[in-house]
């Protein structure tokens, strides 16, 4: 569906992608995830053809016109729900008929039908993103963009959102978003970590956390600034990070199981011996690491 070859973006001096290859298939909910200035807004733009590459390729395979999600609300604040739905049908040559069940049926599913008469304006920003998502489902597309939709989005509207996606990539459209969210990526068929404009591994996410090659501790510990302390002078750890309530300590590159024990004789009369345990890493563990390894 979508195919993008040493892809390059360079605006000025800035280069806000450098030598993307990647390769998202019909059918999957592909996320993109990275931290704000990874140079995923960029790869959108890019894919819906609204800047050109500096260098590389990227192609998009669609028979019909594609949906797309912007990062801003961009339909019209002083239109109501439904002005906002029918301008969209006509600009998209979607016959009334077939426009206004499309938007009943949509806004239904969604959770908007009973603020059809509201202006755009005036809904919440959960609201809002649901409106855009409708918009860009009227024209029936097979591929849906998705920048950022749940940035600034109250918890509960995020949670709704993404069970709406969820519902439309298993009835066959394919979707690729992007977010800053670790917790998303979780609903995501295949998962990209973008940073820096580099693009730093793709897979699912069980493949991802598998290839997370350390040894992770998790300390469980109310005095997480004197447990920090202590354990910043044991050698073989080269990461400790806070958790709520958890630190999560990395060993280095080639420490093996032994940390866990070098860890509690360093925590002894401070920490008891059960709340120092090796757990999986987390998506957040791992985009970390593959960001410290990676040569600038």
């Amino acid at each position: 569906m979508i195919t993008a070859r040493s892809l390059v973006k360079s605006f000025g001096s800035h280069a806000a992608l450098r030598g993307i290859d990647l390769s998202i298939e019909r059918g999957e909910l592909f996320a993109l995830i990275g931290p704000d200035g990874a140079g995923k807004t960029t790869f959108f733009r890019l894919v819906a053809g609204l800047i050109r590459p500096t260098s590389g390729t990227v192609e998009r395979t669609t028979k019909v016109p594609f949906g797309f999600v912007p990062q801003r609300f961009s339909l019209y604040e002083d239109l109501t729900v439904d002005e906002n739905l029918r301008l969209r049908a006509r600009l998209y040559s979607v016959p009334d008929t077939d426009a206004r069940q499309r938007s009943t049926d949509l806004l239904e599913r969604v959770g908007l039908s009973r603020f059809r008469g509201r202006l755009g304006g005036e809904l919440s920003g959960g609201m809002k993103q649901k409106l855009a998502l409708v918009a860009a489902l009227l024209t029936r597309p097979d591929l849906l963009l998705l920048d950022e939709p749940t940035t600034g989005v109250d918890p509960v509207s995020r949670r709704e959102f993404w069970l709406v996606l969820n519902e439309l990539h298993h009835q066959g459209l394919t979707i690729v978003v992007s977010t800053p969210y670790m917790d998303e990526a979780e609903y995501a068929t295949r998962i990209g970590f973008l940073d820096g404009g580099k693009l730093l591994m793709v897979g699912t996410r069980d493949a991802i956390v598998d290839a997370y090659a350390r040894t992770l501790l998790e300390v469980q510990t109310e005095d997480r600034a004197t447990v920090r302390s202590r354990l910043s002078s044991v050698a073989a750890i080269d990461d400790i990070s806070l958790f709520g309530n958890r630190l999560h300590v990395r060993g280095g590159d080639g420490v093996g199981p032994g940390l866990l024990e070098e860890v509690r004789r360093s925590l002894a009369g401070l920490v008891p011996p059960e709340s120092v345990r090796v757990v999986a890493p987390s998506l957040e563990d791992v985009f970390v690491l593959a960001g410290e390894e990676e040569p600038t």
